[in-house]
């Protein structure tokens, strides 16, 4: 019978061996860590709204599963670099879902937004003008390969593809260019409360022992 089938201990698993924790720290945020590297440079194109979701998951992992050592420890400079590891993984989570939005907002109101669309339409237009690729439209549709009627309708198609291609990897990729801000304010905001959660748990544990101690004398 596995262990946690146990009568559970003081609140956030106190009761464990402490290097115990520490493994399960260090995998769940090595873990959560290669999750959001593998989703984040794993092709080209535009940041999407699946990637949101996979990033909000390793959110709710990381709140879910991850605890504060024991109140009764003190702050010590590895407790910091552990709150700050954990406050790094998480603002690269929170990025997945963050990046959706921001590259909203840069394709409808930046420059960055207009040079993309721009590129995107003179791409289109590009391919719909080249004589190759309507030599090659009319092959594939002679062939029945286009499973369109015409020629016209087949390189229509191809342009729309094409100007969504190099919009979404020209959209994307300026996204990606401003990411670090949100990142850094996330990492930063998340390593004040931790580190504020700490000292609060730390002092109040210490107000509890010094009014249980019995009297000297």
């Amino acid at each position: 019978m596995s262990g946690r089938g146990k009568t559970p201990g003081p609140l956030g698993g106190a009761d464990l061996p402490r290097g115990t924790r520490d493994v399960d720290r260090a995998a769940l945020l090595g873990t959560a860590l290669a999750a959001v590297v593998a989703l984040s440079f794993s092709g080209q194109g535009q940041w999407d709204w699946l990637g949101a979701a996979a990033g909000i998951a390793l959110l709710v992992v990381l709140g879910a599963f991850f605890r504060l050592p024991p109140s009764r420890q003190g702050p010590t400079p590895g407790l910091w670099g552990e709150l700050a590891a954990v406050s790094a993984v998480a603002a690269l989570a929170a990025t997945l879902v963050i990046a959706p939005v921001l590259q909203a907002f840069l394709a409808a109101t930046t420059d960055d937004g207009r040079t993309c669309r721009a590129s995107a339409a003179v791409a289109a237009g590009a391919l719909e003008s080249d004589g190759t690729q309507q030599r090659g439209a009319d092959l594939a549709v002679s062939r029945g390969d286009a499973g369109v009627p015409t020629a016209t309708d087949a390189l229509s198609r191809a342009a729309q593809d094409e100007r969504r291609t190099v919009m979404g990897d020209c959209i994307g990729d300026a996204t990606s260019r401003w990411l670090w801000a949100p990142a850094a304010g996330v990492a930063a905001v998340g390593y004040t409360c931790a580190w504020w959660l700490v000292r609060r748990r730390h002092a109040r544990a210490l107000r509890v022992d010094a009014g249980t101690a019995p009297p000297s004398g």
